[in-house]
């Protein structure tokens, strides 16, 4: 009788509670250092947090990779239980936790390691076609070779309200920030082979700029999008305009399940408030 098998994920795939529960997902947290402390994405700081750090004080967190250490408690945690582990990691060329994850499954067994070269729920779409394939039987290996197959098919892009954030976090210029903040340009931000590129240049109020970037994704893509699920994601917007996206999208997809989240503090770390994104996976 072969192994069962558990999914997890690094803390940037913003999974909800409610979707980690359902999927039978498993997190770890990336490391959020926020007015000389440091504290576990979505355990003992949520985004609320750093909004109202930035807000009130203009102070800007950072963020950190899991520790070597923590991934091995973490895995060993399930293998120990006589259970196969398949981690899917933030792209390894955002970040360092990919390495770190690589170097503690070497030192166990059961443990498969995928980059997403994805983040965000770019790794959950991933994460949930795992649980998909689990829950149909497929072996490991044979999960992790469709996975990696599947990955060059997520499509990873957001719109940024402001870019102090990401320019704090080293991902554009200096005067990129200064220009598009006086401009009041809203950069439509891609991720092509596992690295962050500016697309398209956007103006106006975000209300109208969000329902461009989502028409503009679909007539991109067309009939292209696989529809069995896709991803609303967001750093702060309100309810209301965030059901608006929600309609736009289900107009014109009929996609299965259209779910909406709240980017967790790695995300909102580098995309500050008001991001937004539609991310889903083509056929």
């Amino acid at each position: 009788m072969s192994k069962p098998i558990v999914v997890t994920v690094d803390s940037p795939a913003d999974f909800s509670k409610e979707l980690a529960e359902r999927y039978g997902v498993a997190v770890i947290p990336l490391i959020i250092n926020l007015d000389g402390a440091s504290y576990e994405d979505g355990v003992d700081i949520e985004p609320e947090d750093i909004f109202k750090a930035y807000n009130e004080n203009r102070i800007l967190p950072t963020t950190s990779a899991v520790p070597l250490p923590a991934y091995i408690d973490f895995f060993s945690s399930f293998t120990q239980k006589g259970m196969r582990v398949i981690h899917i990691s933030l792209s390894s060329r955002v970040s360092s936790t990919y390495q770190n994850a690589v170097l503690a499954a070497s030192e166990l067994e059961d443990v498969f390691v995928v980059d997403s070269l994805s983040l965000c729920t770019g790794m959950a779409l991933l994460a949930i076609r795992a649980c998909s394939m689990r829950d149909e039987g497929l072996v490991a290996e044979g999960i992790v070779k469709s996975l990696l197959r599947a990955r060059e098919k997520i499509r990873v892009s957001f719109v940024i309200d402001k870019l102090d954030f990401l320019y704090k976090g080293g991902r554009c210029s200096a005067l990129a920030s200064f220009g598009a903040n006086i401009l009041g340009i809203k950069p439509c931000i891609k991720m092509a082979d596992g690295v962050l590129d500016v697309g398209k240049k956007y103006r106006g109020k975000m209300e109208q700029v969000r329902l461009q970037y989502i028409r503009d994704e679909i007539d991109m893509v067309g009939n292209d999008i696989d529809l069995e699920c896709a991803f609303l994601v967001h750093t702060g917007v309100g309810e209301g305009e965030m059901k608006k996206a929600h309609n736009y999208v289900m107009i014109r997809l009929k996609l299965k399940e259209l779910y909406t989240v709240q980017a967790g503090c790695t995300i909102t770390t580098h995309c500050g408030q008001n991001c937004f994104a539609f991310m889903y996976i083509t056929k």
